[in-house]
């Protein structure tokens, strides 16, 4: 009993003897125009700026565990909004939605030393827009990361907006997901997941019926690790890069336009796997139409398995296995298509 006694007592001493974690709210609202806010927070803390005007500027820093920081911007100009979240950013959330018609939209979401932290970043009918995350830090463990420029509607039925996007996500570490989803004409996106890791998933979505010409890069270095990169209509170019691990999957379908598969024409799809017990999957134009499609596989690897389906003519499929015990079937149908495999 005198021990027990003892140990609340120090415990109840220790408590008041320590500064309470500070846990602030800020909440900054602004209607006019070149509005400009800045908010810093120590510990466990929520922020909301809401920008209603043109030209809008919003930087949110917060340091701590269990932060939540959101951002929400509707202007005619161009708005520019930042969240830094560092030093331990255990459950925070981060959100930035740009709406309106502005164009050349800036949106940047940084949680450092990340674990169990999500990102989300929103940008509508915009041309131009630029949004970016990075997770990690060193030891980032089961983040999630959602970046969505244009119709959020996307995959599948109409879908419009953000023409020239660009998407760039950065994670580091295991159990991570990004989510890219670009529903425009000539857009990048990138999607790193190539700094130590494993366990990670990737999601590339774009695309506009009668648009095109966009690029999606993903790359993975770790194991288990699963790519998907869906594009929309003609003369996209999409990449996936796994290297260093076994039990990845990679798939690419290039040409479901506005989700009808009637066909995408003159894209590009290239995957590369260095490890075992890869998968690979190519799709092309999505049933019929269209024409100068290429695919190009290469698994370095055992027990690999690459599928390659290609619609319309004049297509190019190239697939090499550069080990035992790998399997390749493509499917070709049209006129002057080519054929090639490594084995």
């Amino acid at each position: 009993m005198r021990k027990i006694s003892f140990i609340a007592v120090s415990t109840l001493a220790i408590a008041a003897a320590t500064p309470a974690l500070s846990q602030s709210t800020s909440v900054v609202t602004q209607d006019g125009n070149g509005n400009i806010a800045g908010v810093t927070q120590t510990g466990s803390n929520t922020s909301d700026v809401l920008q209603d005007g043109d030209n809008n500027s919003a930087t949110v820093g917060q340091e701590g565990a269990s932060n939540a920081a959101d951002i929400d911007q509707t202007a005619t100009g161009s708005n520019t909004a930042f969240v830094f979240q560092i030093a331990g950013s255990t459950g925070t959330f981060a959100d930035i939605v740009q709406d309106g018609t502005s164009n050349g939209n800036v949106a940047s979401i940084a949680q450092a030393s990340a674990i169990d932290a999500t990102s989300e970043i929103f940008q509508t009918d915009s041309t131009g827009g630029f949004a970016d995350i990075f997770q990690g830090g060193g030891n980032g463990i089961e983040n999630a990361a959602v970046i969505v420029q244009g119709d959020s509607s996307a995959a599948g039925g109409s879908v419009s907006g953000a023409d020239g996007a660009n998407s760039n996500i950065f994670q580091e570490g295991n159990r991570n997901f990004a989510l890219s989803i670009q529903t425009g004409v000539s857009q990048i996106s990138l999607i790193d997941q190539g700094l130590a890791g494993s366990d990670n998933g990737a999601l590339v979505v774009q695309g506009a019926f009668g648009g095109g010409s966009s690029n999606a890069f993903i790359l993975q270095v770790g194991d288990f690790d699963e790519a998907e990169i869906a594009q929309n209509s003609d003369g996209n170019d999409a990449d996936i890069g796994q290297g260093n691990g076994s039990g990845n999957f990679a798939l690419i379908d290039q040409g479901f336009v506005d989700g009808l598969a009637i066909g995408g024409d003159g894209n590009i799809g290239i995957i590369a796997q260095d490890g075992s017990d890869n998968f690979s999957a190519i799709q092309q134009n999505g049933l019929l139409a269209g024409s100068g499609n290429t695919a190009d596989v290469l698994q370095v690897g055992d027990d690999n398995t690459s599928f390659v389906t290609q619609e319309g003519s004049t297509n190019t499929a190239t697939v090499s296995q550069l080990t035992d015990g790998n399997s390749s079937t493509i499917n070709q149908t049209g006129t002057g298509n080519t054929a090639t495999v490594n084995q």
